[in-house]
């Protein structure tokens, strides 16, 4: 018994040890990529989303990401996924792809307060804004 824990443990050392860089990275400067490059990324507003449903608030969820309706479907689709034909699986996995990516370029070229572009908050921008001057 003993050994089969330690076993799971060196299994998921590296889940372990991510663990924690993770939550203070989240905690103490955010989206790490709104925060390396100044925009927000394709799932920005997912989570506040999730709070939102837990809420019971679905608009504010679609306002946050109206991304968030499809996770039951795609549940759906990855639970099946070996009943599904590749040909079919592939489709899906395009048109979900299209649809996310168009809901996030509509959000980032809209006035948006969750999804937006302001390259010179990025910290990439800010190292190179320092090695030109």
């Amino acid at each position: 018994m003993k050994q089969k824990i330690l076993t799971k443990i060196k299994d998921n050392i590296f889940l372990i040890l991510a663990a924690v860089p993770l939550y203070y990275i989240y905690r103490y400067i955010g989206c790490p990529f709104r925060y390396l490059f100044g925009f927000s990324c394709a799932g920005c507003g997912m989570t506040r989303a999730l709070w939102a449903i837990g809420d019971g608030d679905f608009a504010l969820a679609f306002e946050m990401s109206p991304a968030i309706y499809l996770l039951p479907v795609a549940a759906v689709i990855y639970f099946l996924r070996k009943r599904i034909p590749k040909k079919v699986m592939n489709m899906l996995c395009s048109v979900g792809l299209v649809i996310v990516m168009t809901m996030y370029f509509v959000r980032l070229f809209s006035d948006n307060e969750v999804v937006y572009i302001d390259f010179k908050t990025g910290l990439i921008y800010k190292i190179i804004q320092s090695l030109l001057n």
